[in-house]
């Protein structure tokens, strides 16, 4: 890394030359259909190089390999704003997070409630496969203020003979710095995701093998109690006091997976063209969970952090959380589709339907109590995709056995109205039980709750129109929730009788202006009916930067990203329970982040960027906060790179 550092201030360099160049035109949203990724962005450019990516899932449906531009959120490393709308987290890369502007959660049977972590995890349904002519390899770094802070990512996919392909994907979230967090806030995030691909000669047996291996290492110092000096000279956040200084999670992901499909039919006839498929689908996975939380509590005693667990007070071994959770799953699915006719393009379906049962045994260990449950479910897809223009998605699930009457039903609709723009639609109901978290807690052998609370009726509308030749995009969203279950100021959970309503609105709007300069602008506002569900009214995020190409071959783009949201009693991270719950003690209060930025691309298979985070620390005497307790460090800088291969 210490060699790279010369080469890239070189390249920081460069702006005193005045010797630019005008910057080529920016790229509007992808195409219609399978394409979702790319509609989810304004200014995507399209370079895949026939680099095709897509999930054992449906190994038909492939979207292009479009991640080489210095947009695509490219110098947004960090996995929480990596995204349309951005999460929260903890104040540091790798910590809890939970989203800024309200989703509905997504559920099928048994869940342990444990997904604070999510966004840092890679499971065999989300590992990508790829379809390529020569062997395909990223790799990203991207390194803090100190050398115990890094991000490093790596891809990597190759044939082999006889139908075989291997994929290879890594992240690797380090946060060890002695002085850029807060005392015992150290982090270690492991995602290790394998896979191999057969198909045989005749192209009629597909089988896919993946191993999932995701460790989440974290030190829980339940916030900060008192905050660091900041009159004279600022030391660093290890001079703040926390609640916690020796508490620790660990979260083991082990998954295996091996799918396989057999088609009948397909092949191409000179007459009719592509005829349809018909395939049998047989999957069969094994999953085992390890969530342990620990703490000595003879450190912590007189905190009064433990209050709220009053069993607790008299253990003398401390708070022991232990939950292992192991669930082996068979899915059966038959489906008949007809592929598109064109050629040397990403394979698309232009209809599927399917049908499948899939059947799930879970067995919970958990200190105090064992439990057996068995979830079987009937579910069914219709998806038409005759153009880029049109496309119809619709799913639907439906649960038998335990978790008996959990349903879920989705549709979305896709239409391109060409030079009047595109719209979107979608709808969403689902009835699902409570998660483990939410039914019971055991700590240390000692029965904290058990709950019997009714199942949670939730209903979701979303309506998106896209003007692309304007770069403008406006969404409207409504959740109702009945039954809605949360976790309370004392940290413990609740069901409210009272439906909740929630508005939502996202506008976004990008703006060309002169000499290079952009202007991209993304506002949400939202609203909830109720207290018991607490959301920042307003949050927002733009960037203003130039993007040119300097020298004809070097394209850059320098700025300030801006993010903000109004104040608000924002929830708390209980690392004991690990969820996020209610608070009365501190508003978090309006404060305008800006992180100022120079990204560039040597060629389309370099890029690098340098950043300095939450400058706006250095006009202000106070901190950032996002989640309440849990402060942002102040300015800190940021160096990354991406290298892609293929040879």
């Amino acid at each position: 890394m210490k060699r790279l550092l010369p080469i890239l201030f070189c390249f920081l360099a460069l702006p005193t030359l005045q010797a630019q160049f005008p910057g080529g035109n920016r790229g509007g949203s992808g195409s219609g259909g399978a394409r979702e990724e790319a509609l989810d962005q304004l200014d995507v450019l399209l370079d895949t190089f026939d680099i095709f990516y897509f999930y054992a899932d449906n190994p038909k449906l492939e979207i292009p390999y479009a991640d080489t531009t210095l947009g695509n959120y490219f110098r947004q490393y960090d996995p929480v704003r990596k995204r349309r709308l951005d999460y929260r987290n903890l104040g540091i890369l790798g910590s809890a997070h939970e989203p800024i502007v309200y989703e509905a959660a997504e559920r099928r049977g048994f869940a342990m409630g444990l997904n604070q972590f999510d966004l840092y995890m890679t499971p065999i349904e989300s590992m990508r496969f790829y379809r390529i002519e020569k062997p395909f390899s990223t790799f990203g770094y991207t390194l803090g203020s100190e050398q115990a802070d890094s991000y490093t990512r790596a891809q990597f996919s190759r044939n082999f003979a006889n139908g075989i392909n291997f994929t290879l994907d890594y992240d690797r979230i380090t946060q060890f710095g002695e002085n850029s967090q807060y005392p015992n806030q150290n982090n270690r995030n492991t995602a290790f995701t394998n896979g191999l691909r057969y198909q045989s000669d005749n192209g009629r047996y597909e089988s896919f093998f993946t191993v999932a291996a995701n460790t989440i290492q974290q030190e829980d110092n339940g916030g900060v109690s008192q905050e660091p000096a900041l009159d004279g000279e600022f030391t660093s956040p290890s001079a703040a006091e926390v609640f916690l200084n020796d508490a620790s999670t660990r979260y083991e992901f082990r998954d295996y997976g091996y799918q396989q499909y057999y088609r009948f039919g397909g092949g191409r006839d000179s007459i009719k063209g592509i005829r349809r498929s018909y395939t049998i689908n047989h999957s069969i996975k094994y999953k085992n969970r390890l969530y342990k939380f620990s703490d000595d509590y003879s450190v912590t005693q007189d905190s009064g952090f433990y209050n709220q667990f009053p069993a607790l007070l008299a253990d003398p071994r401390g708070v022991r959380f232990y939950l292992r959770h192991r669930q082996l799953e068979n899915e059966f699915r038959l489906a008949t589709f007809k592929l598109d006719k064109q050629q040397g393009k990403a394979l698309n379906q232009r209809d599927l339907l399917e049908v499948g049962a899939v059947h799930t045994a879970h067995w919970i260990r958990q200190t105090g109590a064992d439990t057996t449950l068995n979830n079987l479910f009937l579910t069914g897809r219709y998806r038409l995709n005759p153009n880029e223009r049109l496309l119809v998605d619709l799913n639907a699930h439906l649960g038998l056995w335990d978790n008996a009457g959990d349903y879920r039903l989705s549709g979305r609709l896709f239409f391109d109205f060409k030079k009047l723009g595109q719209l979107e639609v979608q709808g969403i109901n689902q009835l699902y039980s409570p998660n483990l978290m939410q039914h019971r807690l055991y700590l240390a052998e000692r029965q904290v709750y058990r709950n019997s609370f009714d199942k949670t009726l939730s209903t979701t509308l979303k309506g998106r129109y896209r003007l692309p030749r304007f770069q403008l995009s406006v969404e409207a969203r409504y959740h109702l929730l009945n039954n809605f279950i949360y976790f309370g100021t004392d940290g413990l959970p609740q069901q409210t009788g009272v439906p909740i309503s929630i508005g939502q609105l996202v506008v976004e709007k990008n703006f060309n202006l002169f000499w290079n300069l952009h202007l991209d602008n993304l506002i949400a506002l939202q609203q909830s009916s109720e207290d018991v569900l607490r959301l920042p009214t307003f949050f927002g995020k733009h960037s203003f930067y130039y993007a040119g190409r300097w020298f004809q071959s070097l394209d850059v783009r320098f700025g300030v990203d801006l993010r903000y949201n109004d104040a608000f009693f924002a929830n708390y991270y209980n690392p004991v329970t690990g969820q996020f719950q209610l608070q009365d003690r501190q508003e978090v209060p309006l404060y305008p982040a800006a992180d100022a930025f120079f990204s560039m691309r040597v060629t389309k298979r370099f890029r690098a960027y340098v950043r300095r985070e939450n400058g706006t620390a250095t006009l202000r005497d106070d901190f950032f906060y996002q989640t309440a307790f849990y402060p942002n460090p102040r300015a800190v800088v940021r160096i990354g790179i991406d290298w892609r291969f293929l040879n």
